[in-house]
């Protein structure tokens, strides 16, 4: 499996709205913590689980970074539609999210404070602030009485952060096109950790960088691992920001490490057969060892057989869509994707005189120097000089208006380049060459007049 561009970024899937009705307003779960608001502000009826039903939350311990379904029940006997509103909290600090919800077809997620709403695939979320789940408008069931059990899909936290407190608010509507006559009903839940399940002994069978692949690697690497039995089959976890520890992507995600050399390495993605991290500082040459860890320091720990590696002081390579075509965007376009139509389908060619912008790792340190799984808070370029050819021609450097660090991941790197008149139309070869290595051979950069 090739690591491409959007597979390494949480935050880089697209995705579609869905359609939705309005939906109530985030904090109306009954939370303490938000003011212990729910939907009565609105729909009125009695006063707060004063009718005839109830609200049930039905959710067990987590796993961290499972995926689970937590089932809200709204039952009241004259009802003839509903609704309801979900959150998610740890129990050590209610103001802090615990774990993400899924927007799909059923399930709209908002974020306060102003109720945005999260697409569909959007694996950042509300990026730190507090979700709120409800129902989409076909989930409301008019007609149906009696009951109206709605099945949410939640993510658990990426580790064990103590016990999580879920909150929600249940809307037992009397289907009569108005807010007058509703039951409200609020209830709470808290569930504890389980702890990481025995997936069976991890088994690395390849490591390269995750850009191109390469079989060699360098201190501050966006690395991508192989093999199997890194999580259970179904699971996939990405880092969220939710997931940082003290601003730094964390060296243990869903239950799974990775050490290089003997040092733990920031992870971004878990599935069975992947993961994807940033290897730490390595010092010297030649080969190191890299293993898998399953359930770090627990009870069910399992660690791999070592996977040897070369490592270099540089290991430079640009991010592809495809294997080939360079992921870029056009800085003078809206920062639109530049790809092949066959490659992006919304995907349109540069121009000369176009400021593109490309991504990679490798390419060795910056000034300053960040430390593994640390995010730039500032401009940080290339500290060793580099080269950049395009078409063949080697770029002036009043082209290159940016070679570093980029604030979108710790060790990636992003480069600003305004195209050349001389830039001939076609799929033009990009080459960039740091410390006598290079590139991947057949990246290519599509141009159009």
């Amino acid at each position: 499996m090739r690591t491409t561009f959007q597979l390494l970024l949480w935050a880089a899937i697209p995705a579609v709205l869905l359609g939705r009705s309005t939906g109530p307003p985030v904090m109306r779960t009954g939370a303490p913590v938000d003011g212990g608001l729910n939907c009565t502000a609105c729909h009125r009826g009695m006063a707060v689980n004063e009718g005839p039903g109830k609200v049930t939350i039905n959710a067990s311990g987590y796993h961290p970074g499972r995926r689970q379904t937590i089932r809200v029940i709204v039952e009241d006997p004259a009802a003839l539609r509903w609704g309801f509103q979900l959150t998610a909290r740890l129990a050590s600090d209610e103001t802090k999210p615990a774990g993400a919800f899924t927007a799909n077809a059923g399930t709209l997620v908002r974020c306060p404070p102003d109720n945005r709403f999260v697409p569909a695939g959007d694996m950042n979320g509300c990026g730190g602030a507090p979700e709120f789940a409800s129902h989409s408008a076909a989930a409301t069931a008019p007609g149906t009485s009696g009951r109206r059990e709605f099945e949410v899909e939640w993510t658990a936290p990426a580790n064990n952060v103590g016990d999580v407190v879920f909150y929600a608010a249940g809307n037992a509507a009397n289907n009569d096109g108005t807010n007058a006559g509703d039951h409200i009903y609020t209830a709470m839940r808290r569930v504890e950790a389980e702890p990481c399940e025995d997936s069976g002994t991890p088994s690395v069978s390849g490591v390269g960088d995750a850009a191109a692949g390469k079989a060699l690697i360098s201190s501050n690497t966006i690395i991508s691992l192989y093999g199997s039995s890194f999580a259970d089959s179904s699971d996939k976890y990405g880092a969220r920001k939710t997931d940082l520890v003290e601003g730094k992507v964390p060296t243990q995600l869903a239950c799974v490490a990775v050490e290089v050399d003997g040092k733990r390495a920031p992870v971004f993605y878990v599935q069975n057969n992947q993961i994807n991290a940033q290897a730490p500082f390595l010092l010297g040459g030649g080969p190191v060892e890299v293993r898998v860890i399953r359930d770090p320091g627990g009870r069910n720990e399992k660690r791999s057989a070592p996977f040897r590696i070369d490592i270099q002081q540089y290991s430079p390579a640009f991010f592809t869509f495809d294997g080939r075509a360079l992921a870029a965007r056009n800085a003078s376009s809206n920062y639109s994707i530049v790809a092949n139509p066959s490659v992006v389908p919304s995907g349109v060619p540069a121009k000369p005189g176009d400021v593109v912008v490309l991504y990679g790792t490798g390419f060795g340190f910056t000034e300053p120097v960040y430390q593994p799984g640390e995010f730039p808070w500032d401009l940080a370029p290339l500290r060793d000089p580099y080269t950049i050819r395009i078409g063949g021609t080697t770029l002036a450097r009043e082209n290159i208006l940016y070679a570093g660090l980029s604030a979108e991941a710790p060790g990636f790197y992003q480069f600003n380049l305004r195209l050349p008149d001389s830039v001939p139309d076609g799929d033009v070869p990009v080459v960039l060459s740091v410390g006598g290595l290079e590139t991947q051979s057949g990246a290519y950069l599509p141009v159009k007049r």
